[in-house]
């Protein structure tokens, strides 16, 4: 469990000041608890022995043991494939690595869908169904096609649905219309992408809402974003998985079917009357 994750099972229970130094944590994307303990109470408009209770709360023995997991954490966030090479995946045979896949894959996939508020959900699944509120969708460098595969089942569920890459028009170009109705949903896992954390911050002064998909170390997007999903990245390889981010994107699909309704399947038997329409000219070409 990260601290991030703590702070939200412990939410519940936070006084007003405890809840200053969450939302303090958060906002700097956790490095504000890196610093002393008496700066971070400065920063809260708190005192240092709340500080130091606010760390008892979260199962911690003192702040220094706050700190040390946080530490170790901001390592892990900055790690590159190469820095896991000698840790993951070497040396064992062939069998002994497909079990270990079955437990961490099996594991990793359970952990994300777990944690996941179900009342969050539908209320997400319900916004990203509604065709009336123009939807954005975009991922980075390793996760775009996550984004691509999800912008492909919202196409079908509902209008308006519009995917955000490079081509003629860079992404920036496309967020040139979003406002305050408008959705965009973000894939956004370590090593966090600076474009896509940018566009992000261009959204959020447009004043549309911000669904984020990232890692339970949270991107610097979690500190703007109006709701944040996490999933687990664990694998039995030096590279992050992201077959638990492909578990929570089907049951997202699997939610917003639900909350479509017939208006959703409506659209999709549309479609595929449009596709047949479509092989019956490819057909009547080729017989002439």
């Amino acid at each position: 469990m990260t601290v991030a994750d703590r702070i939200k099972q412990f939410a519940p229970s936070f006084t007003p000041a405890e809840h200053r130094i969450a939302q303090t944590l958060f906002t700097t994307n956790m490095l504000a608890g890196l610093e002393p303990g008496a700066r971070l109470a400065e920063r809260a408009r708190v005192s240092s022995p709340t500080v130091l209770r606010f760390a008892n709360k979260l199962g911690f023995e003192g702040f220094p043991e706050f700190q040390a997991a946080l530490r170790a954490e901001i390592e892990q966030r900055l790690a590159s494939p190469l820095d896991s090479y000698d840790q993951r995946g070497l040396g064992r045979s062939d069998s002994a690595m497909i079990a270990e896949a079955t437990q961490i894959f099996a594991d990793g996939v359970g952990r994300t869908l777990g944690r996941i508020d179900q009342a969050l959900f539908d209320r997400i699944s319900t916004m990203l169904a509604d065709g009336s509120r123009p939807a954005y969708v975009i991922g980075g460098r390793y996760t775009q096609h996550l984004a691509e595969i999800f912008w492909g089942h919202l196409h079908q569920l509902r209008p308006r649905a519009h995917i955000l890459r490079e081509g003629v028009a860079s992404p920036r170009d496309h967020l040139i219309d979003i406002g305050r109705r408008d959705v965009l949903v973000m894939f956004d896992i370590r090593r966090y992408q600076p474009s896509t954390i940018e566009l992000a911050e261009f959204a959020k002064l447009r004043r549309a809402t911000i669904i984020l998909i990232t890692d339970p170390l949270l991107s610097p997007i979690a500190r703007i974003a109006n709701h944040v999903l996490t999933c687990d990245l664990d694998t039995p390889s030096p590279h992050d998985s992201l077959v638990p981010c492909l578990a929570l994107t089907e049951a997202l699909v699997a939610g917003i079917t639900r909350a479509a309704g017939e208006g959703g399947r409506q659209r999709i038997i549309e479609i595929e009357q449009l596709r047949s329409f479509g092989e019956d000219d490819d057909v009547m070409m080729a017989e002439d």
